[in-house]
């Protein structure tokens, strides 16, 4: 092996391990933030989804074997999802609300996701996804041993970092400065077609190993990912930091409430 090509592999490595330490509470080695050590940033978020549906696959059947309610049930693995993130990602959706639904013009929106202090809008959109992913787990936890498709439940995660990894790459900044710019500072249209290529080679493995229903998470991740694409760009002028986390929350929520749907 080359050392052009060994580096490169290093460096895809410290991108995965300062994304890993970054979105998730787990304990990992965390090298120097260097620009060189996150030039694989956006390519390492897919791979941080596949540790965290490895947690919800793990905390889904732990929880499955515990003979209580499903409701119970339900609100823990909500816990689980939100701890395991140390509410990085909820916390992005609140500031998001607020924001939003002040109707106010584009500056006053970005003070908005910059103010630590929240307002009503925040606990409102916290609440109600709170309590729509309670209740899609235990729906999810009452139905038979088997008709759950775990496969499609660990995929979430998984295509909520493949949509993060976009948005990081494929919209302007809101910012000059800011969290989503430091974390974006190396994308390339490259990285974009990658995504966009594993996003397509992701969907195809689920839909061979879980039938045509897999595809209902694509459908509905590529809507919440367009529209919420659409707000960045037409509310803030791009993505930031905040609106990065809105999307994993509200994607996921969304991507759960159909998988809640499926039989």
């Amino acid at each position: 092996m080359s050392k052009k090509k060994e580096a490169r592999i290093i460096d895809m490595i410290r991108s995965f391990l300062i994304a890993c330490s970054f979105l998730t509470v787990l304990p990992v080695p965390r090298p120097d933030w260097t620009e060189r050590n996150t030039r694989f940033f956006s390519l390492a978020l897919p791979l941080v989804g596949f540790v965290l549906a490895a947690a919800w696959l793990a905390a889904f059947l732990l929880l499955s074997c515990w003979d209580v309610t499903p409701l119970l049930r339900g609100v823990l693995m909500g816990l689980v999802v939100l701890a395991v993130t140390g509410g990085l990602h909820r916390d992005g959706l609140m500031d998001s609300c607020d924001a939003i639904f002040s109707r106010r013009d584009r500056e006053t929106r970005l003070r908005i996701l910059s103010d630590p202090h929240s307002g009503a809008f925040a606990v409102t959109g916290c609440v109600a996804v709170s309590l729509l992913q309670s209740a899609v787990f235990a729906e999810l936890f009452a139905r038979p041993v088997g008709v759950t498709p775990l496969g499609l439940l660990a995929a979430i995660p998984v295509w909520s970092r493949l949509g993060l990894g976009l948005l990081l790459n494929a919209l302007p900044f809101a910012r000059d400065d800011g969290l989503a710019r430091a974390l974006g500072a190396a994308r390339t249209p490259r990285h974009t077609a990658v995504l966009i290529l594993g996003a397509g080679a992701f969907a195809a493995a689920l839909a061979g190993l879980e039938g045509v229903r897999a595809l209902v998470l694509p459908a509905v991740w590529l809507a919440v990912l367009l529209l919420w694409g659409r707000c960045c760009t037409r509310g803030f002028g791009g993505i930031a930091g905040d609106l990065l986390g809105a999307f994993a929350e509200l994607s996921e929520t969304a991507m759960l409430l159909a998988l809640a749907a499926l039989r």
